[in-house]
């Protein structure tokens, strides 16, 4: 189904770091997704930029706080898709801490895949294998991983929670915007035939 014709919402998300949580966690290791997600400075049809951001004041109230420190704050307009059809959003902060993607679809409800990273950790403190005997990569850096999947609703302010890191999503139905509109031919005009112009058959 073209995207001009599903619903489409204002995106705004805000990731943060969880300063003062003490947790004895073994992180994962840093694995990014393989896809190449959509990016939200790059318009087209499944993606427009938005100017307007509606959740400044939870930004500032967190940045306020000694616990907390918000390293991504972006909006943008999007379609909601089938599971089958969605694509991921990447999500990567200007100081390079934050990174991974969301993931957007809809099947009979709204979901949100959240699948992001804080990038503590770039390299290794130690050189001397790559490989554990297991056969396990231990040359790849292990940071907090936030990863969670939710049915969510439109209009609503939700949390997603990690030791280390969290995000703050709302998703508000919009109308299709006019720069997507206009990338459409419009569909061919046609004129139903009139009862005198009818055939009726005996």
């Amino acid at each position: 189904m073209l995207a001009h014709a599903e619903q489409w919402y204002h995106v705004e998300m805000i990731v943060f770091e969880q300063l003062n949580s003490v947790t004895d966690e073994q992180w994962p290791q840093t694995k990014l997704s393989d896809n190449i997600p959509l990016t939200t400075g790059i318009a087209n049809t499944l993606i427009q930029p938005a100017t307007n951001e509606s959740l400044i004041s939870a930004s500032q109230r967190l940045n306020r706080s000694a616990n907390y420190r918000v390293h991504y704050h972006q909006a943008w307009q999007q379609p909601i898709l089938s599971k089958r059809q969605a694509k991921a959003i990447a999500i990567s902060s200007d100081n390079q801490l934050i990174a991974g993607d969301i993931r957007l679809y809809k099947s009979t409800y709204l979901h949100a895949q959240l699948d992001l990273w804080l990038m503590e950790n770039s390299a290794v403190t130690n050189s001397w294998s790559d490989a554990s005997p297991e056969g396990v990569d231990i040359s790849a850096p292990r940071n907090p991983n936030l990863k969670e999947s939710r049915r969510i609703r439109s209009k609503k302010l939700y949390f997603f929670d990690h030791p280390k890191l969290g995000a703050l999503l709302q998703l508000t139905p919009i109308e299709t915007p006019a720069a997507v509109l206009d990338t459409f031919e419009p569909l061919s005009t046609y004129t139903l035939p009139t009862e005198a112009s009818a055939t009726v058959t005996e």
